[in-house]
């Protein structure tokens, strides 16, 4: 009943400042969501606290906020039509990205592109954009590693969706981001060469899923790699993998969670699942109340692991199922199979793997040397 009454005052709303509810993107988006079950999640906040609600209560919630910031005529909300972007880096251009733009197909033709080097994606988080950290550790970590690699590695600067202090209205957009950086890989083969079987695409947190919807709705073939790095997990369900990243997204799908039951998810949800120290919290990271710093702890991982090349650091030991991971009784051969390896699809496919040597990272930059 109280979620109809919020309806009712907010098409009140609109009808009082003469405004077509369905003409914008953002806000038909939010009213079309469906709402699941009443499970009551534990939401992150703006401020970096948590909230406790239901999807219903996060849907009414936001409903309310976009149209109090429509009838305010905030200009944040003018532009109904978000651009995700696209920065490249190669060994040409390390440090200085070139902007490849769809609409401008010379963008891509003046660029240092090559179709027959191996191409990553990897797109960033809520709150987050190119300028972060982690999309720096993935560019070093390929190009700056001492081996002197030949990869285009694209930044997928979603933070025109991602940029807002709603993360139930953030996550509502990741599907559409995945959409745009589909069309845009599709686009990259059919204009620039690209080959599926060497394009890998990394997300973080709810680039994750952004990466899923990816794999979900390219056409032009099938992505080989995706790597989840501690995919969010409030508003995501185990049980719908149409609605997150789910194992078939790509021709392999691996996920490296690293805090479970919090910010991430917990249970597997790939080809294969790696937990460093467990999956929950992580070394270094003091009480770490709120998770953010164990969080952030999957991209840096995956960083160390492709900069420090096949034979890095992160051991593992095989488990038989999820029960034996959770409980770390895992003792199976591993196989050689270490995590963030990017051979782990010739190897890894349908195991979980708790990772026991995953320790404190280095500072930015330190562990790229040899």
């Amino acid at each position: 009943m109280k979620g109809y009454l919020i309806l009712l005052l907010a098409f009140v709303a609109l009808a009082a400042a003469d405004y077509e509810p369905f003409e914008d993107e953002d806000l038909s988006d939010v009213m079309e969501a469906e709402v699941e079950d009443d499970h009551i999640w534990r939401v992150p906040q703006f401020d970096g606290s948590f909230k406790m609600m239901t999807e219903q209560e996060a849907k009414d919630l936001t409903i309310v906020s976009e149209i109090i910031e429509r009838i305010k005529n905030d200009p944040h909300f003018q532009n109904k039509r978000r651009k995700v972007r696209f920065f490249l880096h190669t060994q040409k251009n390390v440090m200085k990205w070139q902007e490849i733009d769809m609409d401008r197909p010379e963008t891509l033709h003046r660029s240092n592109f090559n179709s027959s080097h191996p191409t990553r994606f990897f797109a960033h988080g809520w709150l987050s954009g190119m300028h972060q950290v982690q999309s720096y550790e993935i560019i070093d970590s390929h190009l700056m590693n001492g081996r002197k690699e030949d990869y285009n590695i694209f930044i997928v600067d979603w933070s025109c969706m991602s940029m807002t202090w709603n993360y139930y209205l953030a996550r509502l957009r990741t599907r559409k981001a995945g959409l745009r950086t589909a069309e845009f890989i599709d686009w990259l083969h059919t204009e620039g060469g690209l080959k599926f079987d060497t394009t890998h695409v990394f997300g973080h947190s709810l680039g994750a899923h952004v990466a899923g919807f990816t794999g979900k709705q390219v056409t032009k073939g099938k992505l080989k790699t995706i790597v989840g790095l501690d995919p969010a997990m409030p508003f995501f369900r185990t049980k719908n993998p149409q609605n997150r990243l789910a194992d078939t997204d790509a021709e392999y799908v691996e996920t490296i969670q690293t805090n479970g039951r919090e910010l991430g998810f917990y249970h597997p949800i790939g080809q294969a699942a790696f937990y460093p120290n467990g999956g929950l919290r992580q070394p270094g990271c003091g009480s770490d109340i709120l998770g953010g710093c164990a969080h952030s702890r999957a991209p840096t991982f995956l960083a160390e692991a492709v900069a420090r090349g096949t034979y890095n650091s992160f051991n593992t030991v095989k488990c038989k199922d999820w029960t034996e991971m959770r409980n770390k009784q895992c003792s199976g051969d591993s196989e050689g199979v270490r995590m963030g390896d990017p051979e782990n699809y010739k190897k890894a496919k349908g195991v979980y793997y708790l990772v026991t040597e995953a320790s404190v990272p280095f500072g930015v930059g330190e562990f790229y040397k040899k």
